[in-house]
């Protein structure tokens, strides 16, 4: 037989209607039995948990969908969730609060612990707010803009004003000078008068501060000398009072001390590293200020005055955890500014750990200089008896053996 004749008779070959409807009944019956199987086997008790749950789940899913910031803080380009819920910027840098500046000076919150070591009240009365000193226009923290700055008594100067806001007063204290960010600074007079010290009679007393590694364990200040009576304080206001921003000397020193059992004829610089003038040099830094403050270091160590902007990274051999915090000629450890070119902070900054470099040498063994005016309200700066300053006042030899009569 041929194929093409096979072919032929498969396709002449038809199912029987009857059979075809057989068939049919037989592929539903057995159907109808497997699904009663499953049903048996899926018993009603067993089937609620698991309904139950799938419950559970889809509740909860829409719950957390519907949280605040959950759609809207989801960028569809990238799939990148924000925090929209308050918590922090998208760069996860927290925004400067409670600062603001009123002409060329700085101000930040006084925090409680300073108001304490200062005597100032737990509330402000009505009663002790002056005059009315300026509107606050510029400011990184926009709740204080417009916002008004009086006067506050028992501060005893400007050091310390107060702020008037929605819900009461807030006390805020001076940190830095616009000319101190700058790498320059004011003369001293204009610290004193800052403070309410006009004259002698204005300042109650004066401490001379060692910042040793045993006051830093003991958790204490080591007052090793101090002036009390009113010939010292009149003496001292004559030397202090006249002193005149150094800055720029101030800097020449730093970066070129040489210690003195050095010969400088005995240093030897590599040819092909830079001189130590084109890496440090003052004029090389940037001077430009920035537009908005700074925020505030820690409070753990004393200030180191290095310049404000684009420092070399030289490492000082100071302590690192002082109880009293230093400051530049503005405010002192507790009240004021850090002398580290510019930001301020009550106590100074982060941890600095021991160099022998040329910087580190010229800043070793500084001794505070804390000055109170009579109510209380004080500022430090920092001697610096390696190179002769003051902060960045340089200080005569009388002045130097002054100093050095009570800090032996």
């Amino acid at each position: 037989m041929k194929k093409e004749d096979l072919k032929a008779a498969f396709d002449k070959i038809q199912i029987d209607p009857n059979a075809e409807s057989r068939i049919i009944k037989q592929v539903i019956s057995r159907n109808e039995r497997g699904m009663d199987k499953v049903m048996k086997t899926l018993s009603f008790k067993r089937l609620v948990p698991v309904m139950a749950l799938a419950v559970i789940l889809a509740g909860s899913l829409l719950v957390y969908n519907m949280l605040p910031g959950r759609n809207s803080g989801m960028m569809p380009e990238d799939g990148i969730q924000t925090d929209d819920l308050g918590s922090g910027r998208e760069d996860g840098v927290a925004p400067v609060t409670d600062q603001f500046t009123l002409g060329d000076r700085y101000y930040t919150l006084l925090h409680e612990e300073l108001r304490e070591e200062f005597g100032l009240p737990a509330q402000v009365n009505e009663n002790d707010i002056g005059r009315r000193i300026d509107t606050i226009k510029s400011t990184p923290d926009k709740s204080l803009e417009g916002k008004e700055v009086f006067e506050y008594l028992p501060a005893g100067g400007e050091a310390v004003v107060v702020v008037k806001r929605e819900n009461g007063y807030q006390l805020f204290m001076f940190y830095s000078f616009e000319s101190y960010n700058n790498n320059q600074d004011e003369d001293a007079t204009a610290y004193l008068r800052l403070y309410g010290i006009n004259g002698p009679q204005d300042i109650k007393k004066v401490l001379f501060i060692e910042y040793s590694e045993q006051s830093k364990v003991s958790g204490k200040l080591n007052v090793i000398g101090e002036l009390a009576e009113a010939e010292e304080i009149e003496k001292f206001y004559g030397y202090y009072s006249v002193l005149k921003n150094a800055s720029d000397k101030y800097f020449e020193k730093l970066f070129g001390f040489v210690p003195g059992n050095v010969d400088p004829a005995d240093i030897t610089i590599d040819p092909a590293e830079p001189a130590p003038d084109e890496v440090n040099a003052p004029d090389k830094i940037n001077n430009e200020s920035s537009p908005e403050i700074e925020p505030i270091p820690g409070e753990d160590a004393p200030a180191v005055d290095l310049p404000a902007e684009d420092t070399p990274a030289i490492a000082v051999d100071l302590p690192l955890d002082l109880d009293a915090p230093v400051s530049s000629d503005t405010s002192s450890s507790s009240s004021g500014m850090m002398d580290v070119g510019g930001t301020a902070s009550g106590s100074g900054g982060s941890a600095i750990p021991s160099s022998q470099g040329s910087a580190g040498n010229a800043l070793a063994n500084p001794i505070g200089v804390r000055i109170y005016n009579q109510n209380g309200v004080y500022y430090e700066i920092m001697y610096y008896p390696n190179i002769g300053f003051l902060s960045r006042y340089e200080v005569s030899a009388e002045f130097a053996d002054f100093i050095h009569a009570y800090i032996k």
